[in-house]
């Protein structure tokens, strides 16, 4: 059993400078990680609201093992099952052969390919499946900055995608914002924690305003952890967060958090954050649901990845609502 920090029980205490070659393999900082989880991550979804669907398209290099979790998920709809998905090609298992000459340009096993146009800015993400009707073809352009974490191991960046989709022979078109993200450097054990679920967002209104937020339940909002194992100290409960908004960058330093849940499909169908930045300003949004599927990183936990429609100060916007559970939460409350 490894003794590291889970990478989701770290906590942002501020922000880094993201420099060019941050967008490549990291192997000197990888082999700082003693535990055979050692990780690094490269994250790039995509959403089309008004036909309900959402995707994510990962490459997860477990650097000690040599070995790749990768592939793209793209869904309609609310789903009962991973395999549900109208494109589900994300592999488990893969060598690491695909990235031997870096991130610059890459194809895994599976077809999943992701190229480099210009480090920070620009990169192209294909994808084709003649058998299944599924093809995927896009282009992202940031927005803004990368969002670097004071660790200098994780950032995150809204994106402008533009392009096509083909879902089972229907064709889509893409042009909208999506939160893609990067991380090296960190462990990530499979190991089974005594912790609440952790809600972790993502939303983009239009090229000024964005946020990311990860937070646990806690009381009073979730009342039912009060006095329990799974009941966090205040100042434990957010992990990380920002906003970004008319150019200006500020990190979220707690919440109020309130998800309305199905906990016996584990189906997110509401989220209302009151979140505080570091300037004691309070931003208010609420979401609700457009497509799920659930997906487990790991045996041990479940992931539900929804996409939202978020509402905040009269402006409309699209992110990510991925809602995670531990093995000894479910026992304890899926009653």
């Amino acid at each position: 059993m490894s003794n590291e920090v889970p990478f989701f029980l770290m906590q942002n205490e501020g922000f880094a400078k993201a420099r060019p070659e941050d967008d490549l393999l990291h192997p000197e900082r990888n082999k700082l990680v003693q535990s055979h989880s050692a990780t690094e991550t490269q994250y790039f979804g995509f959403n089309i609201p008004a036909a309900g669907i959402n995707a994510l398209g990962y490459m997860w290099h477990h650097t000690k093992l040599h070995t790749i979790t990768g592939g793209l998920l793209a869904w309609k709809g609310i789903k009962p099952s991973t395999n549900a998905a109208e494109l589900c090609d994300m592999h488990d298992f893969m060598t690491d052969d695909a990235i031997r000459n870096d991130l610059h340009e890459y194809r895994l096993d599976n077809g999943y390919g992701v190229k480099i146009i210009e480090p920070l800015q620009r990169h192209h993400v294909t994808y084709a499946d003649s058998a299944r009707g599924n093809e995927v073809d896009l282009h992202y352009e940031a927005v803004c900055p990368p969002v670097m974490f004071g660790d200098g191991n994780h950032f995150e960046q809204p994106m402008r995608v533009r392009g096509t989709v083909v879902l089972r022979g229907e064709k889509h078109k893409v042009d909208g914002y999506h939160v893609r993200d990067r991380s090296w450097g960190k462990a990530r054990p499979e190991n089974n924690v005594p912790m609440p679920p952790s809600t972790w967002v993502t939303g983009v209104f239009n090229d000024e305003f964005a946020f990311n937020c990860a937070s646990f339940d806690a009381p009073p909002d979730h009342p039912e952890l009060r006095g329990t194992r799974f009941e966090l100290p205040a100042d434990k409960t957010v992990t990380s967060g920002w906003i970004y908004r008319g150019g200006r960058l500020r990190r979220v330093v707690s919440t109020k958090k309130r998800v309305e849940r199905d906990l016996s499909r584990l189906l997110t169908h509401r989220v209302e954050f009151e979140i505080t930045d570091d300037l004691g300003e309070v931003m208010r949004v609420t979401g609700t649901l457009v497509a799920s599927l659930p997906w487990a990183y790991w045996p041990t936990m479940h992931d539900t990845m929804s996409l939202m429609r978020w509402e905040c100060d009269g402006l409309t916007g699209y992110g990510d609502c991925q809602d995670v559970f531990w093995n000894d939460y479910l026992v304890d409350f899926l009653k």
